[in-house]
């Protein structure tokens, strides 16, 4: 899975009487708006509410004025709240922690693409009758992390989706669909998203102890997979967990699987790759069996 690109330079599609705002450009300068007052308990500290608390700074969205003068009024504040927004985000990506992001944004090239309504709907390796596409790129990056990986061009099968956790939901339905019966098993270090799509696909989930480093404790997956032997295992496996970056040992996940009795038709592994996917290859190489059915999110 490869995520959306974001551009840092925003392209404005307002009248051409606006000019473009320099870096240095003072914002509360254009147009003072007081935000509204965050909500607060009895003795005056900050309550925080869950689904309240944006309400109380979010900007209200209006229909545009049929008055060409107040159109006017109504873009020159679009464009200071833009310029304000924009000031917070380079305010708060001066000391963004705690996420392994690339913050390197230079989309400038892509500019020109930006008016078009580029839509890859359905399978990117069968031709689609909507014209404006970009399949080429699409399956062009995904031969790119085939090679990465070692696998033929013709062994596998993907799409390029928005976020690591769209590849998740995606990669455990197929687990789902192949094995319908089958328990969901995963660590307790697993990204959300994975016991989410347990809870959307109203399957049975097992979460699973892990190590001090993060891993998954082998030893816990092989008590709770004895104890269901009779169904199908899907289980997921981490390269490089949210908190503690833990990459799941495949190889021991397995041969745990096989000395359980899980026969390859029993079982389905799903690799979610979104922080550690694109590294791997680079530091370790990993023998997978080709009988056995994985998929792979890799951000």
């Amino acid at each position: 899975m490869v995520g959306p690109l974001e551009s840092d330079h925003t392209i404005l599609a307002m009248s051409e009487k606006i000019e473009i705002l320099s870096d240095d450009f003072d914002p509360t300068a254009v147009v003072t708006e007081p935000l509204p007052s965050p909500v607060t308990n009895g003795g005056g500290e900050r309550e925080m509410v869950l689904g309240r608390n944006v309400h109380t700074t979010s900007l209200a969205v209006t229909e545009p004025e049929s008055n060409d003068e107040f159109t006017g009024d109504k873009e020159a504040y679009m464009a200071s709240v833009l310029a304000r927004y924009r000031k917070t985000l380079v305010e708060r990506t001066k000391y963004h922690l705690g996420y392994p992001y690339n913050l390197d944004f230079d989309y400038g090239a892509l500019g020109q693409l930006q008016h078009f309504s580029i839509n890859n709907l359905g399978d990117p390796f069968i031709e689609s009758n909507y014209g404006v596409h970009s399949r080429p790129f699409e399956v062009g990056v995904l031969d790119w992390f085939a090679r990465l990986w070692e696998i033929e061009r013709d062994d596998y099968w993907g799409y390029i989706t928005n976020c690591g956790t769209e590849g998740n939901l995606h990669g455990i339905l197929v687990g789902r669909e192949m094995l319908p019966d089958g328990i969901l098993y995963a660590s307790s270090e697993s990204h959300y998203s994975v016991f989410k799509a347990a809870r959307m696909y109203r399957m049975e989930c097992e979460k699973v102890d892990t190590l001090i480093s993060g891993e998954i404790d082998c030893d816990d997956l092989r008590g709770k997979l004895l104890a269901n032997k009779v169904k199908p295992a899907i289980l997921n496996v981490n390269i490089g967990t949210t908190v503690k970056g833990a990459v799941d040992d495949l190889d021991l996940v397995i041969k745990t699987l096989e000395e359980c009795g899980f026969s390859h038709d029993r079982f389905y592994i799903h690799c979610d790759g979104a922080l550690f996917g694109l590294m791997m290859p680079f530091v370790k190489r990993v023998s997978v069996q080709s009988s056995i059915v994985i998929t792979l999110t890799v951000l």
